[in-house]
């Protein structure tokens, strides 16, 4: 350790590090490799970067500390309903003291202590629970490793970022996000975006030169976090972990904001908070009243002012549901279980209730619904020449000895002999023998050739080396440490070039070198690249590979198969573009690849052409990096499958069973989107094939006006002229950013600062309603429908009410800021939307989405935008997630119905009954507050671990606008029916003790303070004391017994009983049988231990007083199975709407 630490000195003693961190943007790059002992084409040498990592540390920005258990104890204590308990205790001990006078009741005493018990022990659960779901979503992270790729040693190899230290060459591409501060040294066509640091959200063009003397302004340093949008380059990291710009910026590093975002099972809870404490303020305003306004004057020794100080308590508590948040609390726990089971990783376990409301998913073609494991199938040129390669090019490694493959030619007529001698690709490619029966060898073709040179030239694919990143985008295993690594469609080129043709990919490329590369991206939706040709060093060539429209639009000429360039012309760009149309039918994925030869001085000349007007300031329309826009040759196609994920096709129909709609948006082609969308029962039978699919077009009609054509099954539907567009209306999670960037631009008037606490309240409690929501009643046509991107931009809202009407939906060629403009087209119908994508371009959706679900394998940009992350790439965990979501919801409201009746209801008319009717107390505080916070919460917590019911996915998502935690159905239920029937049960127990002791119930009703004055049966005052205590055990007992059989009514919602057995089976609940006997054991430990008898007023109950409740209670089972009964058989009655 010594000697490491003495050469650690020694290589950074002559390191001038006065200003390290602000002149590395102004400084030669020279003066930089001196600085970092690196060096462009070879970068840190290992023996250098077991130093540097000793002297920088890890590139990990400190996290912001996390809060210990004793802060989060704290804040339990005084939040949400333990406030009430609190200022319900501190009642209490003023009721025994000062208010108890000279002979203080030691219950009062007993009391407050029992409330101050309840509160530590429920925020010590509630502060575990939150600190074990915390654990497993901590523990979620540590499986998602990011890798950067860097050259060191002169190999360029991927490594993971916590291992990235300044001087290290890093190779950036489009859709990464650098992971630390870097200079740049070679630029391609890249634009980076930092708005996460700058705030600006405008993409900036990169440089490789100071353009500012301000290190934040200058466009040759890259800052850790900035997302690259386009284009690819090198660059040397030269700041790490905290002391890049980032890191030293404490206010970003702490917290995302979006952590702090209000999700729909906070505004849930907050109703609910809100109908507790209006509830408890009005009863309580109700009791004083009536106590000063009437009873103190006319009964003034009935009940004392202490007396009503612990009936204010003993309503405090009827009203509070203690059991709620620790329910709640523990469903979170259980959900984060079940999601580590399910493989799926959530950035907020509270966010997983939306799945319970999710009523559209929206879901990329690429690599979601499909393995992103793209296999060149076919090569076609010229009008007719077409070869099927027969073979499976998966699992190829770099080692295997090559296989014989055979490709079969297709094409009419037969193939001329050549006339002249191949041209060769390169001298590094080895022919390829062709097994059919007396064809000739396809390699012979010129055109053949350029299609395969093109395809190694045009690709960014290439052989690293990956360390510790097995879960990577795009990544064909090769051996342990060497992977393919590339875009999709790139990999499959390579591997045909490489494992069908035997081609030396890398002396290929050494050969005909690269001069300038317009990368890939999805709004021009083509690459290009510039090659110096080995065979004729004086001619460079430009090739283009794309999508085959893009393509052909920029074609003049095509090349024939015997070597011709002929001109393209619209009918034979209308053949290629038909036989696209037919691939893409079958779900083929198609490349068209396109080149161009110049001259090198022609080439420099646009190159400085371009440089100049850039240098000028001139705006492009539309920026190619100096190549040429048109005039480029045709030579040919590659279709490329891409198979289903084995299992999208049975979670379709299950998400279908639950009444989901799920629309394609892709960039791919409407043929093959239509395609993947038939083979995984996105367009069924029952709807797209029997019915028909629904497009249009715009056009011109007679007065030359433009109008939208309606066409189904080809046939005119109707016209549309083309209207309103309504504008954005903010208030959705999309809009909520466009509106903050408005305002911070000064686009939009900041609002005042009542408006603002105004409206940030009211988020609090409920979402703005959508400007449309009303096509949300509607009926959804039985019809598919297919939108290009192209047409997007002209629809208005008809037609966007129109489109997004259809059940089965398909968006092709979209962009993504199309793909955003779905979503929000979606929302602004109050629609719930669950965004699924794995790449670059899928960012915008997932993160402003409802929720964003990417894959694994996706890219870093789409995992971090999005709100969970499917660990196993499983398509089937979608179904997990919503069964979860709906349970969530489901268990939420069985707790809340459970509580409620016994809880608030049965607590509430003793009090009242007592003070209006004369009634003696029928349930002391002390019971009330026992049975809250001990009898109901043990059960309660229980029912929050109910298994999910058989129908639970087929039945519609819950509308966010009606189906509340809390809503009239459910107060109607818990209050009307089940509060009614147990309170009358309990009174019923109450009297009857009265009653078969001599008391008859006329001589309860309207006694006040004369209550046993007179009695027939001659009790004295302390045996009517006695006797109180054991009515109100009875009354309490009867309570508890009856909160037993609403358990097992209530643990399920439209199943019955027998269904969903308790007590074995799938369904089995024994954390409910166990939490029956811990409320049958209070209940006997209250009742019989003679301590707890003389301190709080209780007593034995003779059984044959409680008796009754078993009848009742199963009375009460009986009427909930056949409500229950008609739910299922009769889902279009009055009882069925009416059901909770």
């Amino acid at each position: 350790m010594a000697a490491r630490r003495h050469s650690n000195i020694d290589l950074w003693i002559n390191t001038d590090m006065s200003r390290p961190d602000q002149d590395v943007h102004t400084v030669s790059i020279d003066t930089i490799f001196r600085r970092f002992h690196s060096n462009q084409r070879y970068g840190l040498s290992a023996a250098f970067v077991n130093d540097a990592q000793l002297h920088y540390g890890t590139n990990q920005i400190t996290p912001p500390q996390s809060q210990n258990y004793f802060c989060l104890l704290f804040q339990q204590l005084f939040m949400g309903f333990n406030s009430i308990l609190w200022f319900g205790g501190i009642l209490a001990f003023i009721a025994y003291q000062p208010l108890g006078g000279s002979n203080p009741s030691i219950t009062n005493l007993g009391l407050g202590i029992v409330l101050f018990l309840v509160i530590i022990c429920n925020a010590s659960l509630n502060v575990y629970q939150k600190l074990k779901s915390i654990k497993v979503i901590a523990s979620f992270s540590k499986l998602l490793p990011t890798a950067a790729t860097v050259r060191r040693d002169g190999v360029e190899q991927q490594i993971p970022v916590n291992e990235l230290v300044p001087g290290d060459i890093i190779l950036i591409h489009m859709g990464d996000v650098l992971q630390a501060d870097c200079r740049f040294l070679t630029c391609e066509g890249l634009k980076i975006n930092s708005a996460e640091l700058t705030g600006e959200t405008k993409p900036i063009s990169v440089t490789v030169h100071c353009t500012s003397q301000t290190l934040m302004e200058s466009t040759n340093i890259g800052f850790y976090s900035s997302f690259v949008e386009q284009g690819m380059g090198e660059a040397i990291v030269v700041a790490t972990g905290d002391n890049t710009v980032l890191g030293k910026m404490s206010k970003t590093t702490t917290q995302d904001s979006s952590s702090d975002e209000t999700t729909n099972l906070h505004r849930e809870v907050n109703r609910f908070v809100v109908f507790v404490l209006v509830a408890d303020i009005l009863s309580i305003i109700v009791l004083w009243i009536t106590w000063s306004g009437w009873l103190n004057y006319y009964h003034p020794i009935f009940i004392t002012f202490t007396g009503n100080i612990l009936n204010s308590i003993g309503m405090i508590v009827s009203f509070l549901p203690v059991g709620l948040p620790s329910a709640i609390t523990l469903v979170l726990a259980i959900v984060a279980k079940r999601m580590t089971e399910q493989r799926i990783l959530g950035k907020s376990l509270q966010i997983v209730e939306s799945f319970n409301s999710v009523s559209v998913i929206t879901t990329d073609k690429t690599g979601t619904l499909t393995r992103n494991k793209l296999v060149v199938s076919e090569i076609f040129w010229d009008t007719s020449c077409e070869y099927i390669i027969i073979g499976n090019e998966e699992g190829k490694s770099a080692t295997n000895v090559r296989k014989s493959h055979t490709l079969r030619r297709l094409s009419v007529g037969s193939l001329p002999e050549h006339p002249h001698p191949t041209a060769k690709v390169s001298p590094a490619v080895q022919r390829s023998p062709v097994v059919v029966e007396s064809v000739e060898d396809p390699t012979r073709v010129e055109v053949f050739d350029d299609l395969l040179l093109g395809a190694a030239l045009c690709n960014n694919a290439k052989i690293r080396i990956v360390k510790d990143a097995p879960h990577k985008q795009s990544i064909t295993k090769i051996n342990a440490e060497m992977h393919v690594v590339g875009d999709s469609v790139d990999i499959a080129l390579y591997n045909l070039c490489v494992y069908e043709y035997q081609m030396q990919i890398d002396e290929i490329r050494c050969l005909n070198p690269r001069h300038r590369t317009l990368p890939f991206n999805s709004a021009n939706k083509f690459m290009i690249t510039a090659n110096r040709l080995e065979a004729h060093k004086n001619i460079i060539l430009l090739t283009m590979k794309g999508a085959p429209e893009i393509i052909l639009h920029r074609c003049v000429s095509y090349k024939t198969n015997d070597g011709q360039m002929l001109p393209l012309t619209p009918e034979i760009k209308d053949k290629f573009l038909h036989r696209q149309e037919m691939l893409s039918r079958n779900g083929y994925r198609v490349i068209a690849m396109s080149q161009q030869k110049m001259t090198q001085m022609r080439y420099d000349q646009l190159m400085q052409q371009y440089e100049e007007r850039q240098r000028s300031g001139v705006v492009f329309n539309q920026d190619l990096n100096g190549f040429p826009a048109d005039s480029y040759c045709f030579i040919g196609f590659f279709s490329l499958f891409d198979s289903p994920r084995f299992d999208v096709p049975d979670s379709i129909l299950k998400i279908r069973q639950a009444h989901i709609r799920i629309a394609i948006i892709t960039g791919d082609h409407p043929g093959t989107a239509t395609a993947i969308a038939r083979q995984v029962n996105i367009f069924s039978e029952d709807i797209s094939k029997r019915n028909g699919i629904d497009t249009f077009q715009i056009e011109e009609n007679d007065n030359n006006h433009s109008v939208f054509r309606l066409y189904r099954n080809e046939a005119l539907l109707k016209e549309h002229m083309i209207g309103v567009i309504t504008p954005f209306r903010f208030g959705s999670k999309a809009t909520k950013a466009i509106e903050k960037h408005s305002r911070k631009n000064d686009f939009m008037k900041e609002e005042s600062l009542y408006k603002q606490w105004f409206s940030s309240c009211k988020a609090q409690f409920t979402e703005p309603t959508p400007i449309f929501y009303k096509q949300k009643e509607k009926e959804k046509m039985p019809y598919a429908v297919v939108v290009t991107g192209s047409q997007i931009t002209y629809m208005d809202d008809f037609m966007w009410n129109w489109v997004l009407s259809h059940q089965e939906l398909i968006f092709a060629r979209t962009s993504p800021e199309q793909k955003l403009r779905i979503i929000m087209e979606f929302q602004r119908r109050g629609e719930i939307v669950a965004a699924i994508g794995d790449g670059t371009n899928d960012a915008p959706s997932l993160k402003y989405a409802d929720l964003g679900i990417a894959m694994q394998t996706g890219t870093s940009v789409s995992k971090e935008a999005s709100d969970m992350i499917l660990l196993d790439n499983h398509f089937s965990s979608i179904i997990s997630a919503i069964e979860t979501g709906r349970l969530l919801a489901d268990n939420l409201k069985k707790v809340v119905i459970y509580l409620l009746p016994a809880g608030s209801w049965s607590e509430f008319w003793p009090i009242m009954f007592n003070m209006w009717f004369g009634v003696p107390l029928s349930l002391s505080a002390f019971l009330a507050t026992i049975l809250c916070v001990l009898n109901d919460v043990s059960i309660s917590l229980a029912m929050a671990s109910e298994k999910p019911e058989t129908e639970i996915l087929t039945r519609p998502p819950s509308n966010r606008k009606k189906d509340h935690l809390l809503n009239m159905k459910l107060l109607f239920h818990a209050y009307m029916l089940i509060g009614n029937l147990e309170c009358f049960t309990a009174f019923f127990c109450f009297c009857y003790y009265w009653v078969d002791n001599g008391i008859s119930f006329y001589s309860l009703m309207f006694s006040y303070e004369n209550f046993g004055v007179s009695n027939p049966a001659g009790y004295n005052s302390r045996q009517l004391d006695q006797m109180i205590n054991i009515s109100q055990s009875v009354y309490y007992c009867s309570l508890c017994i009856f909160q037993i059989f609403n358990f097992f009514a209530t643990r399920t919602r439209y199943a019955s009983i027998f269904q969903h057995n308790p007590f074995w089976g799938q369904n089995r609940n024994w954390f409910g049988l166990v939490a029956i006997l811990v409320s049958v054991s209070f209940v006997l430990l209250l009742t019989q231990a003679t301590w707890f008898n003389d301190i709080f007023g209780t007593a034995p109950v003779p059984a044959k007083y409680v008796t009754p409740t078993i009848g009742f209670g199963i009375v009460w089972l009986v009427i909930d199975e056949v409500r229950k009964l008609c739910v299922r058989r009769y889902p279009g009655s009055i009882i069925a709407r009416m059901a909770w």
